[in-house]
């Protein structure tokens, strides 16, 4: 082994060694909160750090599937105020398939990296029904990926769809968005037509053209009426979601509408 191969090796195992003591930690703070013996804002808000430093440095070290179960744990935890022993039962999932495939020492293969996504617990919601009760949401085996840099946009397309029992991931551009097509097989994709560098326009004119994502539903967000000159030659699959007031509830209801 040449000194840069030995360089890389050891900085590899460093990373390993690194990535299991931050789940040991995130695995400590999860028990401590869920018994009451932290406290659940302060607890959480360290569960973001931990898994937000994983999900940056799993792929620079040969890890791509550690970084996207980092990445879904932030999802699952960007609205949680408290844990209880159903949500710690939850987490533990994450952390355990990330310590499953880091102990292990290299990425599976593609068809695995998916399957264990899509084994992931997703977030849901009830339904308020017409008495004003809430009800509880059959889940679908249907996975949306939600492209946009608003945090506000992202919450309320996740409520919408998790509303109906979907499951939702989400990605702040068109990296991210490639990344997670190619990992993760989503069902459907909804793209702001706002993002940093490659427009939502453009990302979902080169989703379409991929093969994961044939005959698959995509939705643009987008302010644009259907006629704009930039949304000429859109592909057949791609559904404009008007995103002005009320307009944009009704356009992704009928989106929902079509997966369903």
């Amino acid at each position: 082994m040449g000194n840069a191969d030995a360089i890389v090796a050891s900085l590899k195992q460093d990373f390993i060694e690194d990535t299991v003591d931050r789940i040991d930690r995130i695995e400590t703070t999860i028990d401590r909160v869920a018994s009451g013996m932290d406290e659940a804002g302060a607890g959480i808000a360290e569960l973001r750090r931990e898994a937000h430093t994983v999900k940056g440095l799993a792929g620079s070290f040969g890890f791509p599937l550690v970084g996207a179960i980092a990445h879904r744990l932030e999802d699952y935890i960007a609205d949680l105020t408290e844990i209880d022993d159903r949500e710690a039962a939850s987490l533990v999932d994450f952390t355990s398939w990330i310590r499953e495939v880091i102990e292990s020492g290299t990425n599976p293969p593609a068809d695995e990296e998916t399957r264990i996504l899509r084994s992931l617990p997703t977030r849901s919601v009830k339904a308020d029904d017409a008495d004003g009760k809430a009800d509880s949401v059959a889940a679908l085996d249907k996975e949306v990926l939600l492209v946009t840099a608003t945090a506000v946009q992202a919450s309320f397309l996740q409520r919408e769809l998790r509303q109906k029992g979907f499951r939702t991931i989400t990605a702040r551009n068109a990296v991210e968005a490639f990344e997670t097509v190619v990992q993760s097989h989503p069902d459907a994709v909804i793209t702001a037509a706002v993002l940093d560098g490659l427009s939502g326009i453009e990302l979902v004119r080169a989703l379409a053209a991929m093969k994961t994502l044939a005959n698959k539903k995509l939705g643009l967000l987008t302010s644009f009426d259907a006629s704009h000159p930039d949304l000429e030659g859109l592909p057949e699959n791609v559904v404009i979601i008007n995103n002005r007031g009320k307009q944009t509830s009704e356009h992704l209801a009928k989106f929902i509408e079509t997966m369903m």
